[in-house]
């Protein structure tokens, strides 16, 4: 009985630990963030409920914090703003829509970045979907 009860300790003592380590390399991996990569013209494949034309979007991060949605790469965009949170969120302003267009997503969204590289971004909105975008060259 007693060797049943140090085996399951000693399990409990090793899920626990993975747990704790997993969460806290997820941490630092948001925290190291260089948030100069986003600056410039991203596309996803991605497909939202509400907006069909999500994965034809074009969206363009400026240094000034302006986000640009264009449908494919015609010259009328939306725009948006967006800044960094305190915890490394990415955090959109409503979007305004152009003359053609009503906006269906007519309310700011913050979205949990999961990885930032040079060429690729992923997010997680609000709802646990994962957006991965790619940069145009």
């Amino acid at each position: 009985m007693n060797k049943l009860l140090i085996g399951l300790l000693i399990v409990a003592a090793g899920t626990g630990a993975f747990f704790l380590l997993r969460k806290k390399n997820e941490a630092t991996a948001t925290t190291d963030l260089k948030k100069e990569w986003i600056i410039g013209q991203w596309k996803t494949d991605a497909v939202m409920d509400k907006d069909s034309n999500f994965s034809k979007y074009r969206f363009d991060f400026q240094k000034d914090g302006q986000l640009l949605r264009s449908l494919n790469d015609s010259a009328a965009a939306d725009t948006a703003q967006y800044e960094w949170s305190k915890t490394n969120e990415l955090v959109w302003s409503a979007w305004t829509p152009s003359e053609k267009e009503k906006a269906a997503d007519s309310i700011g969204k913050n979205f949990a970045v999961v990885k930032l590289t040079q060429d690729s971004l992923q997010v997680r909105g609000n709802d646990s979907v994962i957006i991965l975008f790619t940069k145009l060259k």
